[in-house]
């Protein structure tokens, strides 16, 4: 069997903003310590963008929506008194996607915000109020954040090091 060898450049890179010598792949027959290192480009501030997903909490057809005035914020009713059941707490970032449309988006619940019939978002967020036959099925997900685990330059820390 013939053996290759392959080229050092196969198995470590460069860090571009300091020339520290990172590895992205284990050299064969190496018993270096130096971890291997994420390569990745995340712009000026060399933070990666968190992945958002929804993840549904709550489906039914009893869920109305009530636009803010001037001393009360926008809010949600449900009248089969079942908000405080779903395990929907606040500052929660929530979805929500109805039938009609009209409300859907992104929204934020807030603070003593739950009870088993109300959900009351925050003072930015905006609805068109809408009672539940309308609105039609609605459906309500908290938007999770899968975190970026990645490993950067270990001499400088950088995650820009393409």
């Amino acid at each position: 069997m013939i053996q290759t060898t392959k080229d050092r450049s196969d198995y470590v890179y460069r860090c571009s903003v300091c020339g520290f010598e990172n590895r992205k792949k284990i050299i064969p027959g190496s018993r270096s310590s130096v971890p291997l290192t994420g390569k990745g480009n995340y712009g000026d501030n060399a933070t990666p963008t968190p992945v958002a997903f929804a993840d549904e909490m709550y489906k039914a057809v009893t869920i109305g929506f009530v636009a803010a005035t001037d001393s009360a914020p926008a809010y949600l009713t449900d009248s089969a008194c079942l908000f405080g059941e779903k395990h929907f707490t606040p500052y929660m970032k929530i979805r929500i996607v109805t039938d009609s449309g009209t409300n859907d988006g992104d929204y934020t619940i807030a603070e003593r915000g739950v009870s088993r019939n109300e959900i009351l978002l925050s003072s930015t967020d905006t609805l068109t109020t809408e009672n539940a036959a309308a609105a039609g099925k609605a459906i309500i997900s908290r938007i999770l954040y899968k975190p970026n685990i990645t490993s950067g330059c270990p001499n400088c820390g950088s995650l820009a090091s393409r």
